[in-house]
């Protein structure tokens, strides 16, 4: 049976059974929720939302870098998360194919607060895939084995607290948002991603943290904040020899760098509304090959210039949002010598007026003002225009034991241009016992996804927090 199908079927019947479900546990539920009871869907961080701007629940499932149970009962301040997944490829050649991954991962959390209020937090991770060793690592690159069977990082490793009533300071290795969009980004430009499994998570269990000091002033509804980007880290992308990296060689290393950069966010909150000012100056995570091409040549990350706004008004059981980015001094291997300049726009909008749903669309467009033909000569392709869209739907069922989510994005102004779709049910079996299981359709419709349009993956996992 087709993926889609899968997908379509998957959907059509939780959505369709919600109404005969709700109403056998009418007289259980006491939880249930309304316009008034909700939280926002995704704040930025660094604004804290008005009370006006309830309504909105961010019920968005993937493996996120915290954890949701009370404290340890054995190291007071430490939670943590074991999680046991399984992956089967539905369409790839072996040595991908079949079973593709069997992961057993570990989550740990501390926290320390002090009596001066001060607050000490760290967290770290581990994982081990055990199908290389199942189906025999010869099969499988030295980069994709380095990479994807086994890790441990760091994650955060953070001072916070206050230094007088209005400000404070907050040092260390962190993830500020900007924008509100749980799905694409434009002005959300601070952290770098992990892009090893593209699509499998939301973007919010993909930020990767960076050490930064943050201040935070406070002027009557506004907030100014200052950051220094101590830390110069770069997104993980898939590496050579896996299933989505289409490349025929592999890419170079990423030059290292121990500069700072900077970067600043004005915010304020008002009554049902609330604005975001953002300027930067950072490395651009993209990167570009060294000129001239040599064996040794790195991945360059000029310093690029950003400025951008969000800005987002709650009215009833909607709520817009829209985020704007203009990015200066841009460079590309094809175009070395050259700068350009690209001006993002984002439109989106969440509804949650269907008892226990929340939907929400958003559209971005991306204008590169001096365009040059050879643009369209790089790995991978880029053209003058682009386009993306997004498209979500989550509900709960069983007092909110049970929530059935649906995304699906795709490029192009007319949606044909490639994307993913992803269809995932995640289910609270006991307290800390979570079932998460999910179907991915990559889709066809461009250089890179057609590349990659047949790694469609089901995959199921069981989790214990502690």
């Amino acid at each position: 049976m087709r993926i889609k199908v899968l997908l379509s079927t998957l959907l059509c019947t939780l959505l369709l059974q919600a109404e005969g479900v709700d109403a056998d546990f009418e007289d259980f539920d006491d939880t249930s929720k309304s316009t008034n009871s909700l939280v926002v869907s995704k704040k930025s961080a660094d604004v804290t939302e008005a009370e006006d701007m309830s309504g909105f629940e961010d019920t968005s499932i993937g493996e996120s870098n915290t954890t949701e149970n009370k404290p340890s009962k054995y190291i007071s301040g430490l939670t943590g998360k074991v999680t046991e997944q399984v992956a089967l490829s539905l369409y790839n050649k072996a040595p991908h194919s079949d079973i593709s991954s069997v992961k057993s991962s570990l989550f740990l959390d501390y926290e320390h607060k002090f009596e001066n209020g001060w607050r000490f937090k760290t967290n770290a991770k581990a994982y081990y895939d055990a199908i290389y060793d199942i189906k025999g690592t010869k099969k499988f690159s030295s980069q994709e084995l380095n990479q994807l069977q086994n890790e441990v990082e760091l994650f955060d490793a953070y001072v916070e607290g206050s230094i007088s009533d209005k400000l404070d300071f907050k040092i260390g290795r962190q993830v500020i948002v900007w924008g509100r969009s749980d799905t694409i980004r434009v002005t959300d430009v601070l952290n770098p991603l992990d892009n090893r499994r593209p699509g499998m998570v939301d973007i919010e269990s993909l930020r990767l943290p960076v050490a930064m000091a943050k201040f935070d002033y406070f002027i009557g509804d506004w907030r100014i904040t200052p950051i220094a980007i101590l830390e110069q880290r770069f997104s993980k992308n898939p590496p050579f020899g896996s299933v989505f990296n289409p490349m025929p060689f592999v890419a170079p290393a990423n030059k290292k760098y121990s500069d700072a950069t900077y970067a600043l966010s004005i915010g304020g909150e008002f009554s049902g509304w609330d604005i975001n000012f953002y300027a930067a100056k950072v490395r651009n995570d993209a990167g570009r090959l060294e000129q001239p091409i040599k064996p040794n040549s790195l991945m360059l990350h000029d310093k690029i210039d950003m400025y951008g706004t969000a800005f987002n008004v709650l009215y009833g059981s909607w709520l817009f949002k829209t985020e704007v980015a203009y990015f200066d001094k841009l460079k590309y291997s094809s175009t070395a010598n050259k700068e350009f300049s690209r001006s993002d726009l984002l439109v989106g909008v969440e509804y949650n007026g269907i008892p226990d749903t929340l939907l929400s669309y958003d559209i971005v467009t991306r204008y590169m003002s001096n365009y040059d033909t050879r643009l369209s000569r790089e790995a991978i392709p880029l053209k003058q225009h682009e386009y993306q869209h997004a498209f979500r739907v989550s509900s709960d069922f069983l007092n909110s034991t049970l929530t059935a989510n649906y995304l699906i994005s795709l490029y192009g102004k007319k949606l044909n241009e490639g994307g993913f779709e992803r269809a995932w049910v995640k289910y609270e079996v006991a307290d800390g016992v979570n079932v998460n299981v999910g179907v991915v359709d990559y889709i066809g419709g461009s250089t890179l996804f057609d590349k990659i349009k047949n790694n469609d993956i089901i995959f199921a996992d069981i989790s214990y927090s502690f």
